[in-house]
């Protein structure tokens, strides 16, 4: 497996990561990866664990939650309407979203799971 990516290593590739943590780029790559490839990799600390250590690395860091909150749209049949605690992080995420800059392709990653969640 390649060496997962930090923000320098994010930057190289063209893709800005609005964070400052290279933890936080770390663990959105394995939870980026694991999900590209539709496998928990216990190495990694599987999917779950990778997001939550993601938080706790930067919780402001906007495309951590846009992942997490991403995979629990798509993945649990669940919904902002449906669940508090995921109506909760959406708006979290937005409000984090219009706190600090992002780059372009982040807002649009940002107004993407929006929609989706809104239906």
């Amino acid at each position: 497996m390649a060496p997962l990516r930090d923000c320098q290593a994010w930057q190289d590739a063209g893709l800005v990561l609005s964070t400052t943590s290279n933890e936080a780029c770390k663990l959105f790559d394995a939870a980026l990866t694991q999900y590209a490839t539709w496998t928990s990799n216990e190495s990694l600390g599987g999917i779950e664990g990778r997001l939550s250590r993601l938080k706790a690395a930067d919780p402001n860091f906007t495309m951590g939650h846009v992942i997490a909150n991403g995979l629990e749209l798509i993945g649990t049949g669940s919904s902002v309407r449906l669940s508090r605690e995921l109506d909760s992080a959406m708006r979290t995420m937005m409000m984090l979203s219009i706190s600090q800059p992002l780059t372009e392709r982040e807002k649009l990653h940002v107004a993407a799971l929006d929609m989706f969640a809104s239906g």
